[in-house]
């Protein structure tokens, strides 16, 4: 009996194992695909495949190493304002979608896209040209609003990148990641949002993974857009990484004025709110208030008339049948995503000088110098 005992508890203990061994090896498949929060190898290996997006020309020649175990698929036409992405899928079946920053061009078309900033409503339509109406959908908090020029370089974008998306779902891929460096981490945190919203109404199939990684992105919308993204990729399923020094990252420029706070704030009543906190006001209150709460619309006003006179005609020229919408008066910037500074050390500092009198403006901005910091941090 005691030998029969011990045979049964031998098969019970290899059973154990045999199933201990399988879940293993399925939780190991498992962890294959996509997983969320900042993967320092993952980027490492995408970087070059972002500077790629550009042309050579474009940048001075490439810096960072050939990327491995991945290939370009697919390349988007140039759009009128000069936005362009690059489809590139890896060994193990990621798909990632580049979206390349601003380029210095002749016309300065690119930059347009850039310099195009004032903000609309995160859901609505624009007449792109005579035959085409871009309808939207990139936040669903009430007020949320994003810049013009990174929505119309979406909206340029947006048919061949679902396209793209499609064509690799139906060759079985599931995990894809969106990547973009400047004006493309702009247009990446919308076309972000966008393809979730798409995923969530039912247009995209449920069983899609996007991950996203905005390098040395700009802001892109108001803190209602802002809240909405985090939100929407809470989890770690988009990080914003930004190099300290650059200082692209810093625009928009930011106006924010009273009503950029919630409905309910003290600037409803800005004297009462003194008085309930047993603020006295003084005599001059009312007249200094008035002066202090007109300041940043009245500056917003002013960027609106620079931004239509110098701006708005390009777009026009290159957009036959555009329509331009109408505009909020925001202009209250907020940055989105997972942070992920990106600090130099001595070494860094030895290839980038960061010395104003030395130094041209994309000396922290390009991709190698994100490449360097990635690798050493």
């Amino acid at each position: 009996m005691k030998k029969l005992s011990n045979l049964r508890f031998k098969g019970l203990l290899s059973s154990i194992i045999i199933i201990s061994a399988i879940l293993v090896l399925i939780t190991g498949c498992g962890k294959k695909g996509l997983q969320p929060g900042y993967d320092k190898k993952e980027l490492t290996a995408l970087l070059p495949v972002m500077e790629r997006t550009y042309d050579s020309a474009d940048i001075g020649g490439f810096k960072t190493p050939e990327p491995k175990d991945i290939k370009r698929v697919f390349r988007s036409k140039v759009s009128p304002l000069m936005n362009r992405f690059d489809v590139w899928v890896t060994k193990d079946k990621k798909a990632i979608l580049a979206i390349r920053g601003s380029i210095v061009d002749t016309a300065a078309l690119s930059f347009t896209a850039a310099f195009y900033v004032p903000m609309v409503p995160a859901i609505g339509k624009i007449k792109m040209s005579d035959t085409k109406t871009f309808e939207y959908k990139v936040a669903e908090l009430p007020d949320a609003a994003v810049h013009i020029g990174m929505l119309l370089g979406l909206g340029h974008i947006s048919d061949e990148l679902l396209e793209q998306i499609k064509k690799q779902y139906a060759d079985g891929i599931r995990d894809f990641v969106i990547l973009g460096h400047s004006q493309g981490s702009g247009i990446g945190f919308l076309a972000t949002s966008y393809l979730l919203y798409l995923q969530k109404d039912g247009k995209l199939p449920k069983d899609i993974k996007f991950k996203t990684y905005t390098i040395a992105a700009p802001k892109t919308g108001n803190v209602q857009y802002a809240y909405d993204y985090e939100k929407l990729t809470m989890g770690g399923w988009a990080m914003s990484v930004n190099n300290v020094l650059d200082w692209v990252p810093s625009i928009g420029i930011t106006l924010q004025a009273a009503q950029d706070f919630p409905k309910i704030s003290p600037f409803m009543n800005l004297k009462g709110f003194f008085t309930s906190v047993n603020y006295k006001p003084g005599e001059k209150f009312d007249e200094s208030a008035k002066k202090f709460l007109g300041v940043v619309p009245s500056a917003g006003e002013e960027v609106r008339k620079i931004v239509h006179e110098n701006v708005y005609p390009k777009v026009q020229k290159v957009m036959p049948g555009y329509v331009e919408p109408e505009f909020l008066t925001t202009t209250d910037f907020e940055r989105a995503g997972l942070n992920i500074p990106m600090v130099p050390n001595a070494e860094y500092y030895k290839l980038f000088p960061n010395d104003p009198a030395k130094s041209q403006v994309w000396e922290n901005h390009s991709v190698y110098p994100y490449y360097v910091l990635v690798t050493s941090n």
